[in-house]
């Protein structure tokens, strides 16, 4: 699955994007339907912090440079304040900081994962070697 990921463009993660936001936006402002598949303590904040990677990955696969990397960061962490902003005047869901803090963690590991895979690579690139100094010349 992984190799359809790089022959899409930006405009198609764009779309993906967009979608995934649209869903998100959809289920965070209805109410639940009823018990979970399964449960755990603090489910919320994991799929808090999942949903916010996934939207991290899509939208910065469709703009990559750093000032827009740092725009993304802070456009979706407005995307969660929103959302808990909307939730408080629903009736049936909660607004929650801890929400907002579990967005921020799932749009960090997405930039520091990314970020370390782009270094790793570049690393490659250069083709530093490892190589003890004796073993160059033998």
């Amino acid at each position: 699955m992984l190799q359809y990921l790089y022959k899409l463009s930006k405009k198609q993660f764009k779309v993906i994007f967009f979608i995934t936001v649209a869903v998100i936006l959809y289920k965070a402002l209805t109410p639940s339907s009823g018990e979970p598949l399964f449960y755990f303590k603090n489910m919320d904040k994991v799929l808090h912090a999942s949903a916010f990677f996934v939207l991290s990955f899509l939208l910065n696969r469709s703009s990559s440079n750093i000032h827009k990397r740092i725009r993304n960061i802070l456009a979706l962490l407005g995307f969660g304040v929103f959302i808990e902003i909307a939730q408080s005047f629903t009736g049936y869901r909660d607004a929650s900081v801890a929400d907002i803090f579990a967005d921020l963690v799932g749009i960090l590991l997405f930039q520091l994962s990314y970020s370390f895979l782009k270094f790793q690579q570049h690393l490659k690139n250069k083709k530093i070697s490892i190589t003890p100094p004796s073993q160059k010349f033998g």
